[in-house]
């Protein structure tokens, strides 16, 4: 037999046992309807992925395409404080911000009434260009060589396996996590590939204070085009009020479509709490690969 891991039909009737993609095991279980697990993708050719050194004390993960933001420090996992997906994302936000600062500095000298939103925007122009910068240089860093590392804090890996039920379980409907029959792993499998979440808990911290700041801006900068409004003596400074009241309010609601959005993070980023529950899948079926 030449399949995936996963429950087949045994020889007893109305029960399944686990196959682990060579043989049979001593696992059985009640046929039904129960989650099935998905199993690892194949494995790429190349480097295989997971940690490896890249300069003595660290560790970084290699996804077997491309290095990732997540490393190991002395000891201490987590992820770089600047790391994107697609690193041209960064390079084209951050030139979207620099120029919106220049054309409200230009505005600025024409009124003859310069404000701060300039300085917010190149705040933000600086920020993505550096996001990208980081991003970049570390998928440039060369291919890794030799055996990847497993030290026992970054354990459990993808595959392995602990007891029965072993695979890839969605967490959220582009997400699955690792599940080695008794306890889950720290690591995501979505269309990126394989991320390790040991930064969980301090990206979750980061970003609400990040969210909080970039609030108060935005209210700051509502309140400067609210007094520019106000005290507008013509239609230049009219417009440039009006301006900034309704760019801070878009980015206000940005804001607020990215807080909501950080509630499914929390799920995402956090180990679960209980085991895979009972989905509405055969038991008896194949599991098939989660990409």
């Amino acid at each position: 037999m030449n399949a995936a891991p996963g429950w087949y039909e045994a020889e007893t009737p109305g029960r399944v046992r686990w196959w682990d993609g060579t043989q049979w095991t001593a696992h059985e279980a009640p046929a039904g309807p129960f989650a099935t697990p998905q199993p690892a993708a194949p494995p790429p050719a190349g480097p295989q992925p997971g940690w490896y050194p890249t300069k003595p004390g660290e560790l970084r993960w290699w996804d077997g395409r491309i290095w990732t933001g997540s490393r190991v420090r002395e000891g201490r996992a987590g992820i770089d404080w600047a790391t994107l997906e697609q690193p041209v994302f960064g390079w084209v936000a951050g030139g979207m911000f620099l120029f919106a600062a220049l054309c409200f500095v230009l505005s600025g000298v024409l009124a003859r009434n310069p404000t701060v939103l300039p300085l917010f925007l190149l705040a933000l122009s600086a920020l993505w260009f550096a996001m990208a910068a980081q991003s970049t240089r570390v998928r440039r860093l060369p291919m890794p060589a030799g055996a990847p590392a497993a030290p026992d804090h970054l354990r459990p890996l993808p595959g392995e396996v602990d007891g029965p039920g072993a695979g890839w379980y969605p967490i959220t409907h582009a997400a699955h996590r690792w599940w080695t029959g008794e306890r889950w792993a720290a690591y995501l499998s979505s269309r990126f590939g394989v991320r390790p979440t040991f930064h969980g808990e301090q990206s979750l911290r980061t970003l609400r204070v990040v969210m909080i700041v970039f609030a108060a801006l935005t209210g700051l900068a509502i309140l400067t085009g609210i007094a520019l409004v106000v005290i507008a003596v013509g239609p230049v400074q009219l417009a440039i009020g009006w301006l900034m009241i309704v760019c801070a309010s878009v980015f206000g609601a940005v804001i607020g479509v990215i807080w909501g959005v950080s509630r499914s993070q929390t799920r995402l980023l956090l180990l679960p709490t209980e085991p895979p529950g009972r989905a509405a899948h055969g038991a008896g079926q194949p599991a098939q690969r989660p990409w």
